[in-house]
């Protein structure tokens, strides 16, 4: 299952619970006319106000408070261009703090309820046990790798339940026009507007970095490029040290050994063959705690190179993942809408592995 499909089914789980506590949906992803890129999950309305909510699932419990910080910053922006007075509601599957909660509460009028508050509503407020184990095996489903444990062992009680929830979504916002946010670096653009071939090998390893440093600045650490192997007859582009939280990092530690990622910039004109597999799954060492590398190419990889990945996996052990630059810009998209890039790298893991033949 992709992470597109644990979202129809987690946002599927919140309706039920909304409309439990008597809310009424009065719209599905209602577009914005004032910023058309995107659209707004659900529209309720309880007690006489409207609220605005958005829907975020994330295959990992924790998830960098960069992402949630850009689907609140979005999600107000939506609410104030509306010109009215409603309010904001952020729905995310994994766990936050109460400290993020209370700073975009104050600062954008935004309420969160993490998968704890969701527990305790379910549990509850609702004393909902269908609904609960529903929600439980959406959660278990998405697990990755080897994690096995409770998906609820983190969550805690809380008193205030279900009425603070409510009360908070009272907070009523000033109608005025939105501030933009500032614009940003078009990382995809820049990436595309490298011309593929031998001339161009140098710019497209520099923005394949920064798209990555943007992507995963949580995740991984000691961003070395172009390093020489030690015997000084190899060198490959790019090697970083896994440091994230995030489930889909943690997998590759615990089920793949690799403590260190490998990433190869190739700038080809056609997709890659066999070869560039080869070549990278030579730099590729299980004892050396570095047995997961990813080649980055415009076009991504023939059918060739894809088969002589997964050959690398079953014979040697070497996970090598292909990405093109479409990959990369679907992965940027999802960050600045407050999405985790990882769950899509985490549904392509789960692709190669199910795939995966004897």
């Amino acid at each position: 299952m992709e992470t597109t499909s644990y979202y129809k089914h987690f946002e599927g789980i919140i309706e039920r619970l909304l409309r439990a506590f008597d809310f009424t949906i009065t719209a599905h992803e209602k577009r914005i006319s004032k910023k058309t890129v995107s659209e707004i999950d659900l529209v309720v309305a309880r007690n006489g106000s409207q609220t605005f909510v958005e829907v975020k699932f994330y295959r990992s419990k924790n998830v960098p408070a960069s992402s949630i910080k850009n689907a609140a910053e979005q999600l107000r922006f939506y609410v104030n261009g509306e010109g009215l007075a409603v309010s904001g509601l952020l729905i995310i599957s994994s766990y936050t703090s109460k400290e993020m909660k209370a700073d975009l509460r104050d600062r954008y009028g935004i309420i969160i309820w993490d998968r704890n508050d969701l527990f305790n509503l379910i549990k509850y407020g609702l004393r909902d046990t269908q609904l609960l184990e529903d929600f439980a095996q959406l959660l278990s489903e998405a697990q990755q790798g080897i994690d096995i444990e409770d998906v609820f062992a983190d969550t805690t009680f809380v008193d205030a339940v279900p009425g603070d929830y409510f009360q908070a979504l009272q907070i009523q916002l000033v109608a005025s026009a939105p501030t933009p946010p500032p614009p940003k670096r078009d990382l995809c653009r820049d990436l595309k507007a490298v011309f593929p071939g031998k001339p161009g090998w140098s710019s497209y390893e520099k923005v394949g970095v920064e798209v990555l440093r943007y992507l995963f600045e949580k995740d991984l650490a000691n961003w070395n490029t172009q390093q020489t192997t030690d015997d000084d007859l190899n060198r490959f582009d790019m090697i970083c040290r896994v440091v994230s939280k995030n489930d889909f990092w943690k997998n590759l530690i615990q089920s793949f050994q690799s403590r260190y990622v490998l990433f190869e910039f190739k700038n080809y004109s056609d997709p890659i063959g066999q070869g560039q597999i080869y070549t990278t799954e030579r730099y590729l060492y299980l004892r050396g705690l570095r047995s997961v590398g990813f080649i980055i190419a415009p076009n991504g990889g023939s059918p060739q190179a894809h088969k002589a990945a997964k050959g690398a996996l079953r014979e040697h052990g070497k996970v090598i993942i292909i990405l093109s630059n479409d990959d990369l810009c679907k992965m940027i998209t999802m960050k600045e809408n407050g999405g985790e890039p990882n769950d899509y790298l985490s549904d392509r893991l789960d692709e190669f592995l199910i795939s995966l033949s004897r």
